[in-house]
């Protein structure tokens, strides 16, 4: 918990000079990255280490990005943590993490007759042909390739990633 300054230790902090936060990445052990993420957060809470944002990017397993002014301050936070594996080497750019959280819109590339993978649901690892894409609605309307008679089924836009270019063309 912190305590109230006095009048002199808020000139001194406003006299000493701020560092820019900065990106830097913690390696973790793959699937426990929002456990690690959490613990971070309680701790710079508990102890008073000026960490300003914790993120879990989607799209990487085992790493979790802190903000915090000095790469020694993300450190301290992740001693003794378990799953925690230590401090990668250097600073990360801010566009390249907005890149990592910006998700993927898979629908707005498909097109009518683009053969694609379904990755998730009943039909998992069949190949489909696109027959209609329902942008709206984040949906594609697909013809499963790999079943003997004819079935068009309508799933999630991701639940689907292309496969190859155009079927049959």
């Amino acid at each position: 918990m912190k305590r109230p300054l006095s009048e002199e230790a808020k000139a001194e902090e406003k006299a000493r000079p701020r560092l820019e936060p900065r990106l830097f990445a913690v390696r973790t052990v793959a699937g426990r990255e929002l456990d690690v993420a959490l613990i971070i957060e309680q701790k710079a809470r508990d102890e008073d280490i000026p960490i300003y944002a914790v993120i879990v990017p989607p799209r990487i397993k085992g790493y979790v990005i802190v903000e915090t002014p000095a790469a020694f301050h993300a450190s301290n936070a992740i001693q003794g943590i378990r799953y925690a594996k230590g401090v990668v080497p250097g600073i990360l750019r801010y566009e390249d993490v907005e890149r990592l959280l910006k998700p993927e819109a898979v629908v707005e590339t498909l097109k009518p007759g683009d053969i694609v993978e379904i990755i998730s649901g009943p039909f998992r690892g069949m190949k489909a042909q696109v027959v209609r894409v329902v942008p709206g609605k984040n949906e594609v309307v697909l013809n499963v390739l790999e079943i003997e008679y004819p079935l068009q089924i309508t799933v999630p836009g991701d639940s689907v990633r292309p496969a190859k270019e155009r079927g049959g063309q």
